[in-house]
Parts: structure tokens; C-alpha cells; sequence
């Protein structure tokens, strides 16, 4: 059974953090990588369709791992109060949808984004995660446990939310996920 992610020690807030509370983040990643990574291929694996997916951390796993995800993203619509809430953060030229991604499928991302993670570091074994402390506590990769290239920073979390907003618009599809490795190795 799938366990969806109810015990990270802080919020996604990461430009709002103390250094300390971000380290707790980054103690909770490494405690939780590998069972989270043991409840997606759970999950995966238990899908209709699904069952003899090879997660052996091969960019070719990722083909098939990118149909289950488009198939699974869910969303909801989110109340009044949180839209009103969100318009009031947020620039009026920005648009505001009235859904949000299901909290079940931000976790599935979470631990897409660290296989994902995993899939880089075992064909590029000199790579490896790493927490990112920037000068300017608005950069996106913030206190973020990321994957450091030669000139870029990879991370895996964030760009699998982008990618599963980009589902449910329509902008990616079952190739979202074996497209990011080819580009993304680009920079190595």
C-alpha cells in the first residue's frame, strides 16, 4: 500500500527556513530516500499494466515509468478560501488555477523526483545529492537536496512538480520523463 508522504519536518516554504530548520530537511531526505523509493516501485508495480516494470535505475526505466505517471496525476479543486488566499499572494497579471495537484500525487512526484535523482547518479556514479545553500535565499534550489552538474544545479523535486503541472495541461506526456534525462545530461 501506497504511504503518502505525512512526515516531512518542515513546509516547501524553503526561502522562509533557518539554515538549521533546511538541514532538518535535508537529515529527513536521506533517512527517507530509499523507503520512499521502495513505496513508488510498490506502487507502480501494483497498477494494471505495470507489473513487470524493471525499476533498475536505467534511463530506459524512465520510458515506462513517464506512461504510469502521465496515467496517475490527479487534481482537485481547491476551495474559495484558498483561491482567494492565492490571489492575494500572487500579482493579478499572474493567472490562479481553482485546482491543485491532489497531496497524493505531490508525494508520487517526491519520489519520481528521487528516482529520477537515483536514475542520474547510477549512470554517472561521480555524481551525487547534495544540499544547496544559495546567497540569496529566493533562488529556487534553496536549500533544496539537488544533484550538482558542472555548471547547473539538477533538482529532481522541483522539476517533476513542473512536469506534473505540465501533464494535466497537456504540455508533456508519457516521454516527459526520459526527455528531462536526455536534456539534463546535456550539462554533464
Amino acid at each position: 500500500m501506497y504511504k503518502i508522504i505525512s512526515d516531512l519536518p518542515i513546509d516547501y516554504k524553503f526561502s522562509t527556513k533557518t539554515k538549521d530548520e533546511l538541514k532538518t530537511y535535508n537529515a529527513w531526505f536521506n533517512d527517507n530516500k530509499s523507503k520512499r523509493i521502495v513505496f513508488l516501485i510498490d506502487l507502480v508495480k501494483s497498477t494494471k499494466g505495470f507489473e513487470s516494470w524493471n525499476p533498475n535505475f536505467s534511463s530506459e526505466s524512465l520510458k515506462e515509468l513517464g506512461l504510469w505517471l502521465v496515467q496517475n496525476v490527479e487534481i482537485e479543486k481547491i476551495s474559495v478560501e484558498e483561491y482567494n488566499k492565492k490571489r492575494n499572494e500572487v500579482p493579478s497579471h499572474i493567472d490562479i488555477k481553482e485546482w491543485d495537484l491532489t497531496i497524493k500525487t505531490r508525494s508520487i512526484l517526491v519520489d519520481i523526483g528521487i528516482y529520477f535523482g537515483e536514475v542520474f547518479i547510477k549512470e554517472y556514479p561521480n555524481l551525487k545529492w547534495e544540499q544547496y545553500f544559495s546567497k540569496r535565499k529566493k533562488d529556487l534550489n534553496h536549500g533544496h537536496v539537488i544533484i550538482k552538474l558542472k555548471i547547473l544545479e539538477l533538482n529532481p523535486i522541483w522539476l517533476l512538480y513542473i512536469i506534473g503541472m505540465g501533464i494535466i495541461d497537456k504540455s508533456k506526456d508519457e516521454n516527459c520523463l526520459y526527455d528531462l534525462f536526455t536534456i539534463w545530461k546535456k550539462y554533464l
